[in-house]
């Protein structure tokens, strides 16, 4: 009798811990049970299943808005080079699409209580390849055929913004807030200021005079003026 109650009371403990391992609310878990191959996932406040097997095991991915940059180089028409930053947030919507593009993520075994500080490089990597690969592709994509004198940033962004969104929902992305930078060199600033000045005057019909304008000013010495007295030396006695 006193072994039955025993076993019965482990039996129930062991309910209980079962009952107790559910899917929390902020994190994505997932299940398979042929090393990968294939997922299933579990809705939050369901039992996680046991994994006893070798084959079989849990993965946790987080179910937060993540954040993420990108820095890369694209180039406008007539071979214009421009270094492109790029800040953006996401959250995985799908971690069962999500897991497939990024593979090594899904790999045997993880807790499943997951913090921002705990994930922090495992999914930067994860970002490069799936997120900001991409964002090279689709500025590439569509730098080449803008000139980039005339180019509208706000359009640019809306672009791009839009085609990514619709990309990386393929992947079981959602993407937030996108902000981007596009940063010339020196020498093409200079060329686009002088090429905008040139259209000014021509809109006004003083093409001659704008262009002998930039001539001289391109000319002008730089005059420096300084108010410093030079200082004199003290004569010593021998």
């Amino acid at each position: 009798m006193i072994k039955t109650l025993k076993l019965f009371s482990l039996l129930l403990v062991a309910a209980f811990l079962v009952a107790c391992n559910k899917a929390p609310s902020n994190v994505h878990v997932i299940n398979t049970t042929d090393c990968g191959v294939t997922w299933k996932q579990i809705p939050t406040g369901s039992a996680v299943p046991k994994t006893p097997m070798h084959c079989e095991y849990n993965v946790a991915l987080p179910n937060w808005p993540m954040a993420g940059d990108a820095e890369f180089r694209t180039q406008f028409q007539k071979n214009v080079m421009a270094k492109v930053r790029i800040s953006y947030t996401y959250e995985i919507d799908d971690p069962v699409m999500y897991v497939k593009e990024a593979r090594y993520l899904g790999k045997m075994g993880g807790s499943l209580e997951l913090s921002a500080s705990s994930v922090g490089d495992q999914y930067e990597l994860a970002e490069n390849i799936i997120i900001d690969k991409r964002f090279r592709e689709i500025m590439t994509e569509i730098t080449r055929n803008i000139d980039v004198i005339t180019f509208d940033s706000a359009k640019l962004e809306a672009q791009v913004e839009k085609e990514i969104t619709d990309h990386l929902k393929k992947n079981g992305i959602s993407m937030g807030d996108i902000a981007m930078v596009i940063e010339l060199d020196e020498l093409t600033r200079l060329s686009i200021d002088t090429v905008t000045a040139i259209r000014l005057f021509e809109s006004a019909g003083a093409a001659e005079v704008g262009r002998e304008v930039l001539k001289g000013r391109a000319s002008a010495t730089r005059i420096i003026v300084s108010n410093d007295q030079p200082s004199k030396q003290a004569s010593s006695k021998d």
